[in-house]
């Protein structure tokens, strides 16, 4: 690996951009990727032109996407009218289908489509929980508690303070539960992750970080407490493929993926990890540039953009390449299904049912 343009990047064939392997492994790999339900807990792949990746999207190979219906002014109404838009474009395409419970991806392993269930990101139910009840009839099945900043729920992670949740916080976490609505709670203030935790009597899930230890200046990254305290739930960590969140180096990529992968397995369990990219298609360092003057401070995080991409994994279409590296790292047949779907397809099953 090497820092090259990401333009030059993107027009290096499949063999250079991911991991080697031996020709026996490969077959493994490939095989296994092909036979097993994946699932990739937080994506964004209805942003921009859907059409045009439709393709690459075919090529990643993955059975089931939680994708996140992002409006970062936390806007209610624009949020349902985006959920709206997405909802009828994947209706709309003959590959796709929506989900909406756990046996949907089933449904769409079986009949070669891909599935796609929705995920409020930031919440917008402001001070208004009547709003978890609308957005779960109009088709959201997830919700993130906070954002990066402070809300009437709780502290993000950004915040310079580090409040649990509020009254309003204990009630939506209640509602939610009540409706078989997952708890997602990836951009959340440490205790906020560890009060929601305890309180909520379903597992929740951080669906797109990685471990703290690894990398303790990104705030957006989960400390052991909060992991330890996710799986002794029945939780998932949920890791992601977000460049400079994962790592300071000027090189990132699959394997800065994978080393969170290991190090949140031996800490709390194969049975408690899951994949969340939270990638794109598009320049997603250009985008974080972009945030970083108008949306909020990447400083507040803790996120310096040294790297420009992350090699092997910079786009969901590369999904095959964490089959091909969880092989290198010698995880089991059985292992690698459950971290690349069968995880999220049991707590999705035991909370939305």
């Amino acid at each position: 690996m090497a820092i090259i343009p990401r333009e030059e990047y993107l027009k290096l064939s499949e063999d250079k951009r991911f991991i080697t392997l031996s020709e026996k492994d490969a077959a493994r790999a490939e095989a296994l990727h092909k036979d097993s339900l994946a699932i990739d807990l937080h994506t964004h792949i209805l942003r921009g032109e859907f059409e045009e990746n439709v393709p690459r999207l075919k090529r990643a190979q993955v059975n089931g996407f939680i994708e996140a219906v992002a409006r970062i002014n936390e806007d209610f109404s624009e949020s349902m009218d985006l959920l709206g838009e997405y909802l009828e474009i994947v209706e709309r395409h003959p590959d796709f289908m929506p989900a909406f419970c756990a046996q949907d991806f089933v449904t769409a392993k079986e009949t070669g489509k891909q599935a796609v269930m929705f995920q409020l990101e930031p919440q917008t139910f402001g001070r208004k929980l009547e709003r978890i009840e609308i957005a779960y009839g109009l088709g959201i099945r997830m919700a993130l508690l906070t954002f990066n900043t402070r809300t009437y729920i709780g502290d993000g992670c950004g915040e310079r303070t580090n409040g649990g949740l509020s009254y309003l916080g204990l009630e939506a976490v209640e509602r939610m539960n009540d409706l078989g609505m997952l708890i997602d709670l990836s951009h959340c203030g440490e205790q906020v992750s560890l009060d929601a935790i305890e309180l909520s009597k379903d597992p929740v899930m951080c669906n797109h970080v990685g471990a703290r230890t690894l990398y303790p200046q990104c705030k957006r990254l989960k400390s052991d407490e909060v992991l330890k305290a996710l799986a002794d739930k029945g939780g998932l960590a949920g890791v992601s493929a977000i460049p400079n969140q994962l790592s300071g180096n000027e090189e990132q990529g699959i394997e800065d993926m994978l080393n969170h992968i290991d190090y949140i397995v031996k800490l709390i369990g194969i049975d408690n990890v899951a994949i969340g990219l939270d990638n794109v298609f598009h320049d997603q360092v250009a985008y974080h540039k972009q945030a970083d003057q108008s949306i909020f401070k990447l400083a507040y995080i803790g996120q310096e953009l040294n790297a420009p991409y992350m090699w092997g994994i910079e786009s969901p279409e590369e999904w095959p390449n964490i089959t091909r590296g969880l092989v290198s790292r010698g995880y089991s047949d059985e292992d690698i299904r459950k971290i690349i779907g069968g995880n999220a397809l049991r707590v999705i099953q035991q909370v939305v049912g």
